[in-house]
């Protein structure tokens, strides 16, 4: 059923389980959770509500189609999430690694995907190939520039008021307000070679910082991501695959102290879906990669794995899974809890 406007709304997805930020963090996120700070400093505060210390009421996203005759795509490029309202530098590198994955894990199989950390812009505010360097990266791999599409994900953060019920010294009850913000995400397929926003879908969530459990902005860009793809399931060039089972190691990044560690950690968290708190704070210890979750029977990757580099290059789950879907053999350099081996593959 079309909603207003020629909108169609999608199916509802299914609500973050993620936990604290970090296992030395329980004893700020009972505070949050009282509606006070505690120790916790102000300036990585927004980071810990994206890895989600939150409570949150989300809407369905609503998708806008544009048709392009004789479309086929064999390819994406994940834009660097753009993002406004207070939107930290922290939650922004976080969610463009989280939008690469999950771009990855949607398309494996029917398309390449290339992220933003391959990718620099140029005139971002244009629709065409100027909006970015990509198309000397597209041609070099064969791909047809009429079969690729852009993803560009925006991120807007406004303060909402809200009133919640506190108890009074007296045991009474009295209402006061609370720091309430709204998030919007819009992510829109983009194809450069005729400037046409293929797909659009967006959608918000209403987030209160002082409850402890709820959507953050990486479910709620996850939950749009897969309806702006569900919009091409009749247009992809090739079948789909199971995605290769994967997180994404950020590195070292965040300062130094406890405030680093949690802000690292709470990174982390926020660009791997269902990474959890001890889990996440093991991989910190691990390099700058790509940790391979489930080993595949047919390759010479093993579960614990972390791959560092592709033929001399530095690993990423989208340069991964494009030499998992190539014809050629590529050298990978490979950690496996502190020895180095180099494996060819697939």
């Amino acid at each position: 059923m079309r909603g207003p406007r020629g909108t169609v709304p999608a199916r509802p997805h299914g609500e973050d389980t993620s936990g604290t930020a970090a296992s030395f963090c329980r004893s700020a996120s009972r505070s949050l959770a009282c509606g006070t700070l505690g120790d916790i400093r102000p300036s990585f505060l927004p980071i810990l509500f994206g890895a989600g210390l939150v409570v949150a009421c989300a809407g369905a996203p609503s998708r806008r189609t544009e048709p392009v005759p004789d479309l086929r795509v064999s390819a994406l490029v994940v834009e660097r999430l753009r993002a406004s309202g207070g939107v930290s530098d922290d939650e922004v590198l976080g969610l463009s690694a989280r939008l690469g994955l999950r771009a990855v894990a949607g398309a494996s199989g029917r398309a390449l995907v290339w992220g933003a950390s391959e990718v620099r812009p140029l005139h971002p505010e244009r629709n065409d190939w100027t909006a970015t360097d990509a198309l000397a990266t597209i041609l070099s791999a064969g791909v047809a520039p009429t079969e690729v599409l852009l993803v560009r994900a925006r991120l807007d953060r406004t303060s909402a008021e809200g009133r919640q019920e506190v108890a009074g010294r007296s045991g009474g009850a009295g209402v006061g307000t609370s720091a309430e913000w709204i998030d919007r995400a819009r992510i829109e397929l983009i194809h450069p070679s005729s400037g046409r926003v293929v797909v659009e879908s967006s959608a918000d969530v209403r987030v209160d910082p002082f409850r402890t459990e709820g959507e953050g902005p990486g479910p709620l860009l996850d939950r749009v991501l897969e309806d702006a793809l569900a919009g091409l399931e009749a247009r992809w060039a090739r079948p789909p695959l199971p995605a290769l089972e994967s997180w994404r190691l950020l590195g070292f990044s965040g300062g130094m102290g406890l405030d680093g560690e949690v802000r690292r950690l709470a990174q982390l968290r926020l660009a791997n879906p269902g990474l959890g708190e001890d889990e996440a704070a093991r991989l910190m210890r691990r390099p700058t990669g790509v940790f391979i979750r489930t080993a595949e029977v047919t390759t010479r990757l093993h579960a614990g794995d972390v791959v560092t580099r592709i033929d001399d290059a530095p690993a990423t789950p989208e340069s991964l899974d494009r030499a998992r879907q190539g014809s050629r053999e590529v050298r990978l350099e490979v950690d496996a809890a502190g020895s180095v081996r180099r494996v060819r593959w697939p």
